[in-house]
């Protein structure tokens, strides 16, 4: 289960973890998501552990400060190359 994830994060993360355009709560993604909002409602289906974000992103070069902001808990970025959430 842990090499699929590893995969799948493979395949979220490299140009998502920062270039995301849009960042919202859980919260707010559920309520895009029930008013018909297709991204948010894909990004609530791609759930993404903040420790694994954290590892992946600092693999791909990415400084401690920029990770911490695009993997904050709770928070999910529906506007990334493939939308995802960051598990709480």
């Amino acid at each position: 289960m842990r090499f699929v994830l590893c995969i799948l994060l493979a395949m979220v993360l490299p140009g998502s973890a920062l270039a995301a355009k849009r960042t919202m709560t859980l919260t707010q993604a559920q309520v895009a998501a029930a008013r018909g909002d297709s991204t948010a409602a894909r990004a609530l289906t791609t759930t993404v552990d903040r420790q694994v974000c954290l590892s992946e992103c600092a693999n791909r070069g990415h400084d401690n400060g920029q990770c911490a902001s695009a993997c904050r808990q709770g928070f999910c970025h529906p506007d990334a190359d493939t939308p995802y959430c960051i598990a709480r």
